[in-house]
């Protein structure tokens, strides 16, 4: 019978890894390029029509997650009326779009 005794030093390394970052990174690019195809843009008469389309941004870096212990790559939008959007408010049903960009990208 074999055992397995796991590399910790070796894994901790890999999840801080450059080629980790790249792919977190490209994943990310990938949820927010699918996010924007699918954000609401508003009527022809809203002064900030468009606004929340073009307010996403994609970061990433090393030493991020709970722990500060592997690289994170973050998916945001700065928009004022980012929250509406994603939650909804009373009277507007929500439109979830980062998390229908994360669960709808396919790689």
């Amino acid at each position: 019978m074999s055992s397995y005794t796991p590399d910790h030093k070796g894994f901790g390394e890999f999840l801080n890894s450059d080629n980790l970052l790249f792919a977190m990174t490209e994943v990310a690019r990938l949820i927010e390029l699918r996010a924007v195809a699918i954000s609401p843009v508003g009527p022809a008469n809203d002064p900030h029509r468009g606004r929340y389309r073009a307010s996403f941004v994609t970061r990433s870096h090393k030493r991020g997650g709970a722990k500060h212990d592997r690289v994170e790559a973050i998916v945001s939008n700065f928009a004022p009326e980012a929250q509406f959007v994603e939650f909804g408010t009373e009277g507007r049903e929500p439109y979830h779009t980062l998390l229908r960009a994360a669960t709808e990208t396919r790689i």
